[in-house]
């Protein structure tokens, strides 16, 4: 049995998708003279029926300060936020967690909150869930 045909190589462009030059989330807020702004929408703390209807303000807010946005969420079920067409990275949901025993998971999610910022290095975050913990 011949092998099944080899993946075309990854596009880098097409990888770094929503941040591709033809994407809509960046259209009108990419620049040539500055580094693409990031704004962290925390969402933590929200289901989906409570996300939803929150996009479009993430999404205005962040353009009106020529940003793009990026949710923060602590979801355990991610299918509406992919089909959302925006950037989205998670923290640990604490309540769904607790079943695997005792640990700090203040201190854990502190620690991941710093990951985030290190990883986005965001220009802006704007709280729209319940958890507004984050130190810069």
């Amino acid at each position: 049995m011949p092998a099944p045909p080899a993946e075309p190589p990854l596009d880098p462009d097409a990888a770094a998708w929503p941040f591709t030059a033809d994407s809509p989330v960046i259209a009108g807020v990419a620049r040539q003279d500055r580094p693409l702004a990031i704004m962290l929408v925390d969402l933590t703390g929200l289901d989906w029926p409570e996300i939803e209807p929150l996009l479009p303000v993430a999404r205005e807010v962040a353009r009106e300060q020529e940003m793009v946005p990026v949710l923060v969420v602590d979801l355990v079920d991610f299918r509406g936020l992919r089909g959302a067409g925006l950037a989205y990275d998670t923290l640990p949901n604490a309540a769904a967690n607790a079943p695997l025993g005792s640990g700090d998971w203040p201190a854990y999610l502190a620690r991941r909150r710093a990951v985030l910022l290190s990883k986005w290095q965001p220009a802006a975050i704007v709280h729209l869930g319940t958890r507004a913990e984050w130190e810069r």
